[in-house]
Protein backbone atom coordinates (compact mmCIF):
# COMPACT_ATOMS: atom_id res chain seq x y z
CA UNK A 1 0.00 0.00 0.00
CA UNK A 2 3.00 2.33 0.81
CA UNK A 3 3.97 1.91 -2.61
CA UNK A 4 1.27 2.57 -4.33
CA UNK A 5 0.32 5.79 -1.98
CA UNK A 6 3.75 7.19 -2.56
CA UNK A 7 3.49 6.92 -6.61
CA UNK A 8 0.02 8.80 -6.44
CA UNK A 9 1.00 11.13 -4.35
CA UNK A 10 4.46 12.09 -6.89
CA UNK A 11 2.38 11.92 -9.64
CA UNK A 12 -0.65 14.01 -7.99
CA UNK A 13 2.68 16.64 -7.08
CA UNK A 14 4.07 16.53 -10.43
CA UNK A 15 0.73 17.10 -12.42
CA UNK A 16 -0.07 19.95 -9.82
CA UNK A 17 2.94 21.73 -11.38
CA UNK A 18 2.03 20.65 -15.12
CA UNK A 19 -1.75 22.03 -14.41
CA UNK A 20 -0.77 25.80 -12.85
CA UNK A 21 2.19 26.09 -15.30
CA UNK A 22 0.66 24.79 -18.69
CA UNK A 23 3.43 26.19 -20.72
CA UNK A 24 5.66 23.74 -20.65
CA UNK A 25 7.73 21.70 -23.66
CA UNK A 26 10.07 18.70 -23.95
CA UNK A 27 8.52 15.32 -24.54
CA UNK A 28 11.38 13.48 -23.74
CA UNK A 29 11.60 15.36 -20.53
CA UNK A 30 8.61 14.39 -19.14
CA UNK A 31 8.93 10.41 -20.04
CA UNK A 32 12.20 11.06 -17.78
CA UNK A 33 10.57 12.48 -14.82
CA UNK A 34 7.24 10.21 -14.92
CA UNK A 35 10.06 7.28 -15.13
CA UNK A 36 11.84 8.92 -11.87
CA UNK A 37 8.77 8.74 -9.68
CA UNK A 38 7.77 5.74 -10.36
CA UNK A 39 11.39 4.15 -10.05
CA UNK A 40 11.88 6.72 -6.89
CA UNK A 41 8.51 5.10 -4.93
CA UNK A 42 9.75 1.65 -5.71
CA UNK A 43 13.33 2.97 -4.19
CA UNK A 44 11.77 4.45 -1.19
CA UNK A 45 9.27 1.32 -0.43
CA UNK A 46 12.42 -0.67 -0.53
CA UNK A 47 14.10 1.49 1.45
CA UNK A 48 10.64 1.51 4.08
CA UNK A 49 11.04 -2.69 4.22
CA UNK A 50 14.87 -2.21 4.52
CA UNK A 51 14.91 0.11 7.53
CA UNK A 52 11.52 -1.58 9.22
CA UNK A 53 10.15 1.83 9.99
CA UNK A 54 6.48 0.65 10.50
CA UNK A 55 3.77 3.44 10.76
CA UNK A 56 5.79 5.51 12.68
CA UNK A 57 6.72 9.56 12.12
CA UNK A 58 9.90 8.51 10.38
CA UNK A 59 7.72 6.82 7.85
CA UNK A 60 5.84 9.68 6.89
CA UNK A 61 8.96 12.08 7.05
CA UNK A 62 10.62 9.64 4.50
CA UNK A 63 7.39 10.26 2.59
CA UNK A 64 6.92 13.56 2.88
CA UNK A 65 10.40 14.64 1.85
CA UNK A 66 10.58 12.12 -1.35
CA UNK A 67 7.43 14.30 -2.61
CA UNK A 68 8.85 17.90 -1.48
CA UNK A 69 11.54 16.55 -3.51
CA UNK A 70 9.56 15.96 -6.78
CA UNK A 71 8.47 18.78 -6.36
CA UNK A 72 11.80 20.91 -6.38
CA UNK A 73 13.15 19.00 -8.83
CA UNK A 74 10.18 19.47 -11.24
CA UNK A 75 9.70 23.28 -10.44
CA UNK A 76 13.46 23.80 -10.85
CA UNK A 77 13.70 21.84 -13.99
CA UNK A 78 10.44 21.72 -16.15
CA UNK A 79 10.69 23.43 -19.77
CA UNK A 80 8.41 26.34 -20.43
CA UNK A 81 8.27 27.93 -23.70
CA UNK A 82 8.95 31.41 -21.15
CA UNK A 83 12.52 29.62 -20.62
CA UNK A 84 11.80 29.99 -17.12
CA UNK A 85 10.85 27.29 -14.86
CA UNK A 86 7.81 26.85 -12.70
CA UNK A 87 9.57 28.33 -9.46
CA UNK A 88 11.27 31.12 -10.73
CA UNK A 89 7.85 32.42 -12.61
CA UNK A 90 6.01 31.76 -8.68
CA UNK A 91 9.25 33.78 -7.60
CA UNK A 92 8.43 36.45 -9.71
CA UNK A 93 4.63 36.77 -8.78
CA UNK A 94 3.13 34.75 -11.45
CA UNK A 95 0.70 32.58 -10.26
CA UNK A 96 -1.95 30.08 -11.75
CA UNK A 97 -5.64 30.84 -12.49
CA UNK A 98 -8.51 29.33 -13.87
CA UNK A 99 -7.52 29.95 -17.76
CA UNK A 100 -4.42 28.35 -16.44
CA UNK A 101 -5.92 25.71 -14.83
CA UNK A 102 -8.23 24.71 -17.59
CA UNK A 103 -5.09 25.22 -20.32
CA UNK A 104 -3.31 22.83 -18.26
CA UNK A 105 -6.25 20.48 -17.88
CA UNK A 106 -6.29 20.35 -21.67
CA UNK A 107 -2.80 19.98 -22.52
CA UNK A 108 -3.04 17.02 -20.36
CA UNK A 109 -5.81 15.40 -22.35
CA UNK A 110 -8.61 16.10 -19.56
CA UNK A 111 -11.57 18.20 -20.50
CA UNK A 112 -11.62 21.13 -18.33
CA UNK A 113 -15.30 21.40 -18.67
CA UNK A 114 -15.89 17.78 -17.34
CA UNK A 115 -17.39 16.96 -13.50
CA UNK A 116 -14.21 16.68 -11.72
CA UNK A 117 -12.35 19.01 -13.91
CA UNK A 118 -14.06 21.93 -13.47
CA UNK A 119 -14.20 21.50 -9.70
CA UNK A 120 -10.87 21.62 -9.42
CA UNK A 121 -10.13 24.83 -11.27
CA UNK A 122 -13.25 26.53 -9.25
CA UNK A 123 -10.20 26.18 -6.81
CA UNK A 124 -8.24 28.59 -8.50
CA UNK A 125 -8.86 32.49 -8.98
CA UNK A 126 -10.60 34.11 -11.76
CA UNK A 127 -8.10 36.54 -12.00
Amino acid sequence: MALIRSLLFGLGVYALIALCYPDWTGQVYHVLVLSAIAGGSVALWFLDKILDLGSGAAKVGLELAFLAAIGIFVGCTMPQKSGKPPIEQWMQGVRPTRDSARRGFDRLGVNPNGAAASRIVDLFPKR
